[in-house]
């Protein structure tokens, strides 16, 4: 497994492992009141799709052409991107923001930095992929 491979596995499952996490306290919640802190919710789903994401990407990466180096910057952008949009929702659930929209609160500025970083990351990763499918 090259080493990007390697980090996306490692970043895929510790995403899953704070999904999961950010379960018992929804659990928790959601047995007083049955709708729950929408931000908790939303980031407890972002976790487990993310880190789905991530461990796909582990295998999607081994067709990559692009160089060791540029192929970790893709996945490192990805990863951050990924990391800043959960620490966002977290924010958000921790602080009680009802619409981060409006209150342009921390957690909205974490995970509108995060969309650009994800996508860079993914358009470079997909751009090794797609020249492997044309190469061979």
């Amino acid at each position: 497994m090259s080493e990007s491979g390697e980090v996306l596995l490692v970043a895929g499952m510790g995403v899953l492992a704070y999904g999961l996490l950010l379960g018992v306290p929804l659990a928790g919640t959601r047995m007083k009141n049955p709708t729950g802190p929408p931000h908790l919710l939303k980031t407890h789903v972002e976790a487990l799709i993310g880190g789905a994401i991530l461990l796909a990407l582990t295998s999607i990466a081994a067709y990559s052409t692009l160089p060791e180096a540029v192929e970790l910057a893709a996945v490192g952008l990805f990863i951050s991107g990924v990391v800043l949009s959960l620490t966002g929702g977290t924010v958000n659930w921790r602080s009680g923001t009802d619409d981060a929209f409006a209150a342009r609160s921390a957690g909205f500025y974490l995970q509108a930095t995060s969309g650009p970083l994800m996508v860079t990351g993914a358009l470079l990763l997909a751009t090794g992929v797609i020249a492997e499918l044309f190469a061979g």
